[in-house]
């Protein structure tokens, strides 16, 4: 039998200034951090979190999720995109924390209510224009796990204590939640926004190019570095200008551009003809995003 959530069901009656200013701070974070990618770039950010948000999701739960699992959270994310329509932004992220820790109160773990709650997190966020592609929740999570995993034992400490204190240890505790997860939002954001700073990507490539193994033992040449930076913060250019950051010679640049695309850290655009684009297989984006 399907479920159906109304998120503006779960917003708490009394919301704390403390809380609701976290809510409105993580907007303007978000939209700074979006600010700091070209669209080249933020897909690859995209793509590799997403893989990764599945790691983290395993560590977080202490088990796999069942692809059943997830095929039912897809199906219900899709069914979400109207059910968010309290009137200020901040109290529709609140409401979407609020149905988040509903569902981990109310869905039998063995049903995956942890992916099932955080999926449908993620979602609504994408709709309230949070960008959560270009963060990952699940890697806050995961490194904040028993305190996240303590407010389902909790609540199952507490079941059949009686419907009025049941509702209102919910109620406490919803709000509790609810700061504990703005905090996590908070810090992953804050930790993208440094790891993807034009400074802190400058100083990781050149960094990067000084002691990998890898790159190293591919011949690149140091004199790639500059070109690779303006790539990465730009997210395409032509592959004449490319060139020109080096200050290599015709010859020798195309040797180190085919090796650069043998690495997978840059290939050519398929929208843009004689244009590059950057690439960050995992290992290259672990060294220079921290990611």
């Amino acid at each position: 039998m399907k479920q159906y959530f109304q998120a503006s069901h779960y917003l708490p009656d009394s919301i704390p200034s403390s809380i609701l200013e976290k809510a409105y701070s993580l907007v303007s974070k978000t939209a700074f951090l979006s600010g700091l990618l070209a669209p080249e770039t933020a897909a690859c950010v995209s793509t590799l979190l997403q893989v990764a948000d599945a790691h983290y999701s395993s560590v977080i739960d202490r088990y796999p999720t069942e692809p059943e699992v997830l095929e039912q959270a897809l199906e219900l994310t899709t069914q979400q995109s109207t059910l968010c329509k309290t009137t200020e932004l901040r109290r529709r992220i609140i409401a979407v924390l609020g149905l988040h820790h509903h569902l981990l109160l109310t869905t039998p773990s063995h049903e995956g209510n942890g992916a099932l709650a955080r999926m449908l997190t993620h979602h609504s966020f994408a709709e309230l224009g949070l960008l959560p592609h270009l963060w990952s929740l699940s890697r806050g999570l995961s490194r904040r796990r028993d305190e996240y995993q303590s407010f389902i034992s909790e609540n199952a400490h507490t079941q059949g204590t009686g419907l009025e204190g049941g509702q209102q240890f919910e109620a406490v505790g919803a709000l509790l939640f609810i700061d504990f997860m703005l905090d996590v939002c908070h810090e992953e954001v804050d930790y993208m926004s440094i790891a993807l700073s034009r400074r802190r990507i400058r100083e990781q490539v050149l960094q990067s190019f000084k002691t990998s193994q890898r790159i190293a033992g591919f011949g690149i040449s140091p004199e790639i570095a500059p070109a690779l930076i303006a790539l990465l913060v730009q997210g395409s250019l032509p592959r004449t200008e490319f060139e020109t950051f080096t200050g290599l010679r015709s010859d020798e640049i195309s040797d180190q551009v085919c090796k650069l695309r043998i690495l997978g850290i840059v290939d050519t655009s398929s929208e843009k003809s004689g244009w590059v684009e950057p690439r960050l297989p995992a290992w290259f984006a672990h060294e220079v995003l921290l990611i």
